[in-house]
């Protein structure tokens, strides 16, 4: 295959590595069969700098993953890859985002994110998306500076910590981003909302809100924690141990974007009736007890 564009020739080398099978679908798509420990059906395209990989979708209103425990396993999977929810409908998939690095990094970041998608699809096949806890799949080793490496960017941001930092965001209102290092890598965060109490409805419209918003932006994916005793909603962007500054700025921005896209009418679904409403209009159930499964 003849490519005029040196990024989609080494893309298209980097998907070979690890598929079993990979065929174009169209200018820089490809349709790829990845073998890893079971036969993954992907597409893989490039957009901007970033290679997009996305499993196969199933229904969310079919069986019994409820959304609230999809969102709280966001961000258990490896290579930063996400659950995410079809903007026009309930197809759940997972999702990746790969910055286009030199062939390298991109072979290293390609196997990760691949590792992610496997394992959110083999969860979700199975109804059971909290099952093994993440861990980096990546054969990089190598450890960054965050320190150094911020330097590098144009973000401000300040030490918090041992390898922990807090960056402000180009989002109006915004808090700052945190920054630390785990075990899988580098961690950045931003809180959208923590509210003290809020209704079940509302918490299931947030949910879909956020895992829905993971399938139109990039890295980002939403997550839910608790903080200090109260549930907190954000997003979340997972890098590896050995990140470059171009990534750094990536995430960096894609968490801005986030924010600004996301932060106000995460606010409004704190109302029951406007999650109720929102339900509504995405047709999708009120409650979970809605299995097509069960007898009558």
């Amino acid at each position: 295959m003849r490519f005029a564009n040196e990024a989609a020739a080494t893309a298209f080398r980097v998907l070979g590595t690890w598929s079993a099978e990979i065929e174009s679908a169209g200018p820089w798509r490809w349709r790829c069969v990845v073998q890893n420990g079971a036969r993954t059906p992907i597409t893989a395209a490039m957009r901007e700098g970033f290679l997009q990989l996305a499993g196969p979708a199933s229904d969310l209103r079919e069986g019994t993953r409820a959304p609230e425990e999809v969102l709280l396993a966001n961000d258990t999977l490896a290579g930063g890859a996400r659950f995410a929810l079809d903007r026009f409908g309930s197809g759940l998939h997972v999702r990746s985002d790969v910055v286009l690095l030199e062939e390298r990094l991109l072979m290293d970041r390609v196997r990760s994110a691949l590792a992610g998608l496997g394992q959110g699809t083999h969860r979700l096949e199975h109804s059971a998306v909290h099952e093994n806890a993440s861990v980096s799949s990546s054969a990089d080793t190598g450890e960054v500076d965050c320190e150094e490496l911020l330097r590098e960017t144009a973000w401000r941001c300040t030490a918090r910590g041992p390898d922990e930092f807090a960056v402000e965001l180009d989002a109006a209102s915004a808090p700052p981003a945190r920054i630390k290092r785990d075990e899988s890598g580098i961690a950045i965060g931003v809180e959208l909302i923590r509210p003290g109490t809020m209704s079940e409805l509302s918490q299931r419209a947030l949910a879909i809100f956020l895992l829905t918003a993971g399938s139109a932006l990039r890295l980002a994916r939403g997550r839910t924690a608790e903080v200090d005793g109260q549930r907190s909603f954000g997003f979340q962007v997972s890098l590896a141990a050995s990140a470059v500054a171009e990534e750094i700025d990536h995430a960096l921005a894609a968490l801005s974007i986030a924010h600004r896209m996301c932060a106000r009418e995460a606010n409004v679904l704190l109302d029951e009736a406007a999650a109720r409403c929102y339900l509504a209009a995405r047709d999708l159930p009120t409650n979970h007890n809605h299995e097509h499964h069960k007898e009558n």
